[in-house]
Order: structure tokens, then sequence, then C-alpha cells
């Protein structure tokens, strides 16, 4: 990424809401947000590259405000000015052609239980980007964060052709949970990530984590949210013995899980499986962001709103700090490789919004 190029940070948080006395008072979402732009990744990288990631500097500015739901009641505009040998706290890493940028915000929870990973390989021709959602603590979205893209690399290298490439995503999920399962821990976590390598893009999810993609300006849910609700899910938690029930208003399976995928959640594992819902996405000209997010963006704006939200701030920064790439309202100001560009809060530019809004969930899943 050159140092004039802009990074979207589309999020807002809870803690913005509470710097200008609009927090509601019973909220207790935690969310991060996490803003990049794609295209040929292979050759992007830019900054000190430590162990795969890249570090950059972040600046903010403070974003006009916006009449939407709670979890997004402002928009942030962050810019990522260069790349340099520390990043802030925020986390942001960037590449060439692309931004990235990451927000996270803990809410009235005593601790923070979501996590995410950009990660770079070693030889710069891949990009991973994943969102983790934990439930019952952050040890399983902690490992996650640390271990599912390594093993995904591991599987990939040893994989050849998109479906070889998706089984190789599944693989690594299926490790990590292997893995994690003999911690001997009690959390769980969702996932959404998406891997990137040239012009194409493997996104996969497990749980209500969701990847939402903008084309034409039109949102494109690319994940569907795995819950006991769905009939499939249902048929198949019961047909190994388990049962669906609902507790505090929510379908839950045996009562204390709303999802029916994650990685952990050992004492239910016989029903919430680790395999993931995989698919190879051909990036084009006509995408313009990609966002992943958690069920905390989601169950307060639509997919259409979320996309909305970025391009109406994207709109409000193009004069200031885009200088090309046609394609897309939010490309970065730097010769923009003639590549397909994808993003949404992804392609051009991707918003990770996570957030959960019960604090008095242990080992139940919201």
């Amino acid at each position: 990424m050159g140092n004039d190029e802009p990074v979207l940070i589309a999020s807002v948080s809870n803690s913005r809401c509470q710097e200008m006395n609009e927090m509601p008072t019973n909220t207790a979402t935690s969310s991060s947000s996490l803003a990049f732009s794609l295209s040929d990744i292979g050759k992007n990288l830019v900054g000190k590259v430590e162990n795969g990631l890249v570090s950059c500097s972040l600046r903010r500015k403070r974003p006009p405000k916006i009449e939407i739901p709670n979890v997004l009641r402002e928009i942030s505009t962050d810019i990522l000015k260069g790349c340099a040998a520390q990043g802030q706290a925020d986390g942001a890493v960037c590449f060439n052609d692309t931004g990235v940028g990451v927000f996270a915000l803990k809410g009235k929870k005593k601790f923070m239980e979501d996590a995410h990973k950009i990660f770079a390989s070693s030889n710069g021709n891949k990009g991973f980007f994943g969102v983790y959602d934990g439930h019952g603590g952050s040890k399983a979205a902690e490992f996650v964060a640390e271990n599912l893209h390594l093993k995904i690399y591991e599987m990939l290298d040893s994989s050849s052709g998109n479906k070889a490439k998706e089984e190789a995503v599944k693989a690594g999920y299926l490790k990590t949970d292997e893995e994690f399962l003999k911690q001997g821990l009690g959390s769980g976590a969702c996932c959404v990530t998406a891997l990137i390598e040239g012009k194409e893009m493997v996104v996969s999810n497990l749980g209500d984590c969701r990847a939402v993609l903008c084309r034409g300006g039109m949102a494109e849910a690319l994940t569907t949210d795995h819950r006991p609700t769905r009939e499939d899910e249902r048929r198949r938690i019961e047909d190994k013995g388990g049962y669906v029930e609902i507790h505090r208003g929510t379908w839950r399976i045996h009562g204390t899980l709303a999802v029916s995928r994650s990685i952990g959640d050992a004492h239910l594992k016989d029903w919430v499986m680790a395999e993931p819902d995989t698919k190879v996405i051909y990036l084009t000209p006509d995408m313009q962001y990609l966002v992943l997010a958690s069920d905390g963006l989601w169950e307060e704006v639509s997919n259409q709103e979320a996309v909305d939200i970025v391009m109406q701030s994207c709109s409000g920064t193009k004069k200031q700090f885009m200088k090309s790439s046609p394609q897309n309202s939010c490309t970065i100001a730097s010769p923009l490789s003639k590549s397909p560009r994808a993003s949404v809060v992804k392609s051009k530019k991707i918003f990770h919004q996570t957030g959960h809004k019960n604090a008095h969930r242990s080992t139940e899943k919201k």
C-alpha cells in the first residue's frame, strides 16, 4: 500500500456512542471492525513483515454521524499513512493496492471474547483474513486466531486446484478444532474467513459470523448462518441423537448453544460440528467491498444497510484520497493493478464488525 492510500474503517462501535453520550444503557455489545481492500494480493505486501504480519500506522479522523441502528451509529473514516515498523493498538495491517484496518472494542462484558487475524504467507502470494466470535470465554477465539491460518496454509501446501483448495481449508478448520479440544477448555468460537490468492477468494464460515459482498452497490451474502433453526442443521443434530429446544426465546442445541457449528464447545461436540461451508469466488471488476462480521453487527443492521453505510463513507472521502481505480468508489490512491478488486466491507475494503449483546453468556452462545 502506498503512502497516500486510504483505508476505510466502517464500524461503529458502542465505544464511540459512549464518547458522544449516545450509548444505549442496556447494550452489552462488544465490537470489532476490520476494513480492507483487495486486488492482486500475491504481489502487494509492503512494510515490515514478521511472522507473516505487516505492520502499519493508523491515523483516525472523527466521522460524520448517520442515523442508523445502534451498533453502527456513525462511520469512522481511517487512513493508513504508509507502513511503519510498528502498528497501532488497533492492529492495522496494510497491503500494496489494498488497505487493511482493524478496530475492536469490548462492550459491557468483563472480557473481550472476539479476535481477528490478518496474515500473509512468507512468499507473499496469499492473504488470509479472519473474524472469530468467541462464546463461553475468549480462549477458543484466541486459539483459533493463532492457529487456524497456519493449519490452512499447511493443508494448502499439499493441494492444487479449486476443489482441493476448498478441502484444504476444511481440513484446516477440523485440525484446529481437534487441537483446541485437546486443551480441555469449554469455550467455543464462530468463524468467518477469506483466503485470497490472485483472482480467487475462498470464503468459509462456522456459526453466525457472516461474509457479505457488495456487487454493484447491492449486498450479496456469501455465507449462510449455521443455526439450529435451519431445517437441515436441526435434522442433522436430531439424527445424531441430539435435540433442539427454546431457551430464553432462542432455539438452542440442548437448550444452551444458539449456533450449530463452531470450533470448540467440547460438551456438545457430538452435535456441533467444526466443518465449515466453503466456496471459491472469482474476483471480478463489479465487486466493490466485502464485509466479514459476527452476529453483533448482523443483529442490528441488514446486509444492505452495512453495504450502504460503507458506500456513504467511501463517497465522503473519495475526492480527498482516491486518485485512481475507476471500478471502485473506494479505490486506493496509488497505481492499481488491473486485476479485479473485491471488497465491502471487502474487495476494495472489508469491514469486520463483531459484537455480543448479552453479558450473561457463559457456555451459552448468545
